[in-house]
């Protein structure tokens, strides 16, 4: 493991690196002060902290920071002006004039600096945040109107804000406290919830589901600055090792990894890692199985609460939901059956024997989640499951699906004989008897007769319309997802798709695996799943490749994923597949996990 620290910094900051008593035993990079965490700007990757649901980034109207919460149940309406998940900006002033700041950002906290000004801000508990300012007064900008507010006699400003489902309580250590002004100059227009001191000041609020008592002492931001450090720090050294040139890059990715947790809420059975802190802010359920692989190597209970997550929510047909969030269970579209698969990594990450009783738990689960695709989805009988929708396979939009519904997927019917292999191999393990065992190997040697005659043509897998069993031409990296059976397929078969993934083939650009090829007409560079390289079709296909014995190719198509994350920071939801600019959301977190994965397998091989 890598026993190192990172600092950060937002692109528009400036400031002096914080360093550690045991930094000064590493070497130092050459061109670089000693393992720095750059990049971090606080417009892509929102300051936080494991377990939170509020978030600090910059406002997009200005250079104030911006408050706000990553939670669905604050909930806008059509008709509202506001976006009810919109906090507060963060303004300072002198002598009522505001003040310019600049923000360093870590990991751990931020500081604000400006002129004859000083201050940070940390959070004390995933629930209340801390800042302490010494300079200037300090100035709550709403972004959206408070339904009520009022103060306690031992001077507690509460606001509540129905639309968003919770109460605000501030506290200050100045006897003044926090006050409610109405256009107070700068601020002519709508109220501010401002300090009524320039003096050295310490200020709390607290999120909470309704009003409560807040009586205990505010904790010195000493403390809370150190506490929140030693957390980082202790996450940072359970990373995994990665080869020195994605030192930075995984570093970056294994704090999304931390930041993007929250704690349990509402449909959020369990500790659960986001997709995303900003607009991408629920759990789909195929994107949790890569979290669940990253993080296994550090913590293999947060890993199975991941997929845990979504089964405690299968519903009585046995299909799983789309998506959670703290607000819903999101049903409708599913997502693909790469459980199997996920549980057979993370018993070669973690071991059998600890993975046994999460093993006991899921199978029964997960049995049912496989008979729901050959109950609800095998419409005409055939053996093969369909996909109804392009969002049933994770792939939204791919040219696959223009032929239209129900399609019969390669990579679906790849996914269930992993799945089934799976099954048969839990079965056995868990003492289930040689029938059960014997019916799923069965099952999923059927799945592999009708995968290889139904869903292969001209020595390439194709995604058949149920209703004709033929394909319409496709050049979507989809119907190359079957590579993930890796050492199971036929050598001939194998050999085409090897030669189609390879330099020089349709699909691998310098920067990786487009998603549809760049010599397709239908070829879009932001176009989603049409176009743009992704982390988890790179993933799958680099395992396939690596179970198949391909090492060389593995290992070329993984150096150009994460060279390109690495030149690209942000840990974007996708890339632009011939520039390798990162597109859509960015600190996404099943990029950050596929980083991780390729890289810390780059270094074995080293």
């Amino acid at each position: 493991m890598n026993r190192r620290t990172f600092i950060s910094r937002s692109a528009m900051c400036t400031g002096a690196m914080m360093t550690l008593p045991w930094m000064q035993k590493l070497p130092v990079v050459p061109s670089s002060p000693p393992y720095i965490f750059p990049n971090y700007q606080l417009k892509e990757i929102y300051f936080s902290m494991a377990g939170s649901y509020l978030t600090i980034s910059i406002s997009p109207r200005n250079q104030r920071l911006f408050l706000r919460t990553c939670r669905r149940s604050a909930v806008s309406l059509r008709d509202d002006k506001y976006w009810a998940h919109d906090y507060y900006e963060l303004a300072l002033t002198k002598g009522n004039k505001e003040i310019v700041y600049e923000t360093v950002a870590f990991p751990w906290g931020l500081e604000l600096k400006a002129a004859g000004v000083e201050g940070r801000i940390a959070f004390a508990d995933p629930e209340t945040l801390l800042l302490e300012i010494k300079g200037a007064a300090v100035h709550f900008i709403p972004m959206q109107p408070v339904s009520w507010h009022y103060t306690t006699a031992e001077g507690l400003l509460c606001l509540l804000l129905f639309k968003a489902q919770c109460v605000h309580h501030f506290r200050a250590l100045s006897p003044a406290g926090i006050v409610v002004r109405e256009g107070l100059p700068p601020f002519t227009e709508g109220t501010a919830l401002s300090s009524a001191t320039e003096d050295n000041q310490l200020i709390a609020l607290r999120e909470s589901r309704a009003e409560m008592a807040w009586n205990e002492p505010l904790p010195a931001m000493d403390n809370v600055w150190r506490e929140r450090k030693k957390e980082i720090d202790q996450w940072m050294e359970q990373m995994p090792e990665v080869p020195e040139e994605f030192i930075n890059g995984a570093r970056m990715a294994w704090f999304i990894l931390w930041n993007c947790r929250v704690n349990p809420r509402g449909p959020y059975t369990r500790p659960a890692i986001l997709m995303s802190k900003n607009w991408m802010n629920q759990v789909w359920s195929w994107d949790n199985c890569f979290n669940a692989l990253a993080v296994a190597y550090a913590n293999p209970s947060l890993a199975w609460d991941q997929l845990l997550l979504m089964f405690d929510h299968q519903l009585d047909n046995g299909a799983l939901p789309d998506a959670v969030n703290d607000l819903d269970i999101v049903t409708g579209y599913v997502k693909p059956p790469v459980y199997g698969w996920t549980i057979r990594k993370l018993i070669d990450i973690t071991g059998l024997e600890q993975c046994k009783p999460y093993l006991q738990e899921i199978y029964p689960m997960v049995a049912r989640q496989t008979e729901w695709w050959f109950t609800f989805r095998d419409y005409n009988k055939n053996g093969l499951c369909a996909y109804l929708h392009g969002n049933d396979s994770g792939w939204d939009n791919a040219t696959v699906f223009d032929q239209g519904y129900p399609t019969e997927g390669a990579d679906l019917a790849a996914h269930l004989a992993l799945q089934t292999e799976t099954l048969a191999d839990m079965a056995e393990i868990l003492g289930k008897g040689s029938g059960e065992v014997a019916m799923w190997r069965s099952l999923s040697q059927k799945q592999m007769n009708l995968l290889l005659t139904k869903c292969v043509s001209g020595g390439r897998f194709i995604s058949p319309l149920e209703a004709t069993g033929k394909a319409s031409p496709s050049a979507s990296l989809l119907n190359y997802i079957p590579v993930v059976l890796g050492r199971r397929l036929p050598k001939d078969l194998l050999a085409g798709v090897v030669k189609d993934l390879s330099p020089g083939g349709p699909f691998l650009t310098s920067y990786g695996l487009a998603t549809e090829s760049p010599g397709s007409p239908k070829y879009q560079p932001d176009g989603y799943w049409r176009g743009p390289i992704w982390a988890p079709s790179t993933y799958l296909i680099v395992d396939g490749l690596i179970d198949a014995g391909e090492i060389p190719l593995a290992t070329e198509i993984a150096l150009r994923f994460c060279r390109m994350c690495e030149k690209e920071p942000g840990m974007w939801e996708n890339y632009n597949a011939l520039t390798g600019k990162g597109l859509r959301a960015p600190a996404y977190t099943w990029t950050a996990s596929v980083f991780i994965l390729l890289a810390s397998w780059l270094k074995e091989q080293s």
